[in-house]
């Protein structure tokens, strides 16, 4: 009878995971949509109240979100600033977008048809570029978990 542990949980593999069955099973077409209205709750002041300051926030990575929940944590330690977000005074905005429209990288690669294999994703990677692929791109699993991997982003269109 073997006394072996079970191995740790990776819980960034899992979130991973995670997110590539969300970005799988919800179609494009929502994933815009729900940027869009995001972006619009975030742009529109609450109570008729004039927008004072607007801040951009780049949110490309876990690292970037990380930042700006400290800066958000920052700034609510100091009533007035607090207050300003509240009322929608001070208002953030995706660096690069204008009101209500996602934000889009140009350091992207596309792909309009055919297959997308580990391949290209290698490639992509070496170079620093995220994958764009069109809707007549097949996508092999083997490309799949090498994005996840090496962290190459794979956008649907």
């Amino acid at each position: 009878m073997s006394t072996d542990k079970n191995p740790p949980i990776d819980r960034e593999a899992i979130r991973a995971m995670v997110r590539q069955v969300l970005r799988d099973a919800i179609p494009e077409t929502v994933r815009k949509r729900i940027a869009t209205e995001v972006g619009k709750a975030a742009a529109v002041p609450t109570a008729d109240v004039a927008v004072e300051r607007t801040e951009d926030v780049s949110l490309a990575t876990d690292a970037d979100v990380a930042a700006f929940v400290h800066r958000i944590l920052k700034l609510a330690r100091d009533p007035k600033q607090r207050e300003a977000m509240e009322s929608g005074r001070l208002a953030f905005r995706l660096k690069g977008t204008r009101a209500g429209q996602p934000a889009r990288s140009a350091d992207g690669e596309r792909i309009e048809k055919g297959l997308l294999t580990e391949r290209a994703v290698i490639a992509a990677a070496k170079a620093g570029k995220r994958l764009v692929v069109g809707r007549r791109v097949v996508l092999t699993p083997l490309a799949r978990d090498k994005a996840r991997q090496l962290g190459v982003e794979i956008e649907r269109e």
